[in-house]
């Protein structure tokens, strides 16, 4: 295992989780991360210069300084992205950790947590992947909020990666103290029926988000900006873990929950989000789906 974690390695694994992939061949070990821009469509929040200025002055220097000068950003006015890339010789022993540590995926499509963050004693280790992961794959914009009007912030996890989003449930909740409202699943039980793939979505209060919070500056403000808000209306209030994890009700069956595109796991009928969360390896939900089986085999007799 690696025998050095620092507050920079752990960042930028979690940016590498995010949105990294990786080729190698006999000689080069190639990082490329990609930071999509969500315009959060709030006056003096959707520059996207100023989302390409946070990356170069705040981002970019600390690559260097972990990895070598072979870092650097590319930028598509176009197509509201901003790439960085990294170039590691292959015997490096950088290249050689990053391989240990990933197991040897190469894309955020299978990526997991890896072993050093999930075991880490220093919750400092834990926020800065989990930061590293928001920078990248985190947005908060005001078409976000619950129905109450509470603001959030939406972690998104890319379709094909299933056993990720309570990966990262379990270091939010158990290593952070950061309460998770939800996770919407890319199913169609949960999306309304809607066509596949979308991404999953781990939704948190912005309020509790604000022990995370984001080194991307416009992100950042905006999350201050959205707390204020909520604290001037009265929509702070204590949060606990896995609300509505007992709350379910029956949701119609549609075809496409039978889609070949879903993992065999999950390609079957779901009335709520922690019923997926418990098939993909969650401890706390596993026994409340196993009272909700109880219950509708009891509703059967």
């Amino acid at each position: 295992m690696l025998d050095y974690l620092d507050y920079d390695v752990a960042y930028f694994l979690g940016m590498i989780i995010a949105r990294g992939k990786i080729i190698q061949n006999s000689t080069t070990y190639r990082i490329n991360i990609e930071f999509p821009f969500t315009k959060p469509a709030m006056g003096g929040f959707s520059q996207f210069h100023e989302f390409i200025s946070s990356i170069a002055t705040k981002i970019l220097p600390r690559a260097k300084n972990l990895l070598g000068k072979e870092v650097d950003i590319y930028a598509s006015e176009s197509s509201k992205t901003v790439s960085m890339v990294i170039n590691l010789p292959i015997h490096n022993i950088a290249s050689r950790n990053f391989k240990l540590l990933l197991k040897n995926k190469t894309s955020y499509r299978e990526f997991r947590v890896p072993d050093v963050i999930k075991n880490a004693s220093d919750t400092q280790i834990v926020k800065e992947f989990m930061r590293g992961f928001a920078d990248v794959a985190g947005n908060i914009r005001r078409s976000n909020r619950y129905i109450q009007g509470r603001h959030r912030v939406f972690l998104d996890v890319l379709f094909p990666n299933w056993r990720l989003p309570v990966e990262l449930c379990f270091l939010l909740q158990n290593k952070l103290d950061v309460p998770v409202h939800s996770i919407l699943w890319s199913h169609p039980n949960l999306r309304g029926g809607k066509a596949l793939p979308r991404e999953h979505q781990i939704r948190i209060y912005a309020s509790d988000f604000l022990k995370i919070g984001f080194y991307i500056d416009f992100k950042q403000k905006l999350l201050e900006l959205l707390v204020a808000e909520d604290e001037t209306y009265g929509r702070v209030s204590p949060t606990s873990k896995c609300k509505g994890l007992k709350r379910y009700r029956r949701k119609p069956r549609v075809s496409e929950e039978k889609n070949e595109i879903l993992p065999k796991a999950v390609r079957t009928h779901f009335d709520a989000f922690w019923e997926i969360c418990a098939i993909m390896g969650c401890p706390y939900a596993k026994p409340y789906l196993e009272e909700k089986r109880r219950e509708l085999f009891e509703g059967d007799d």
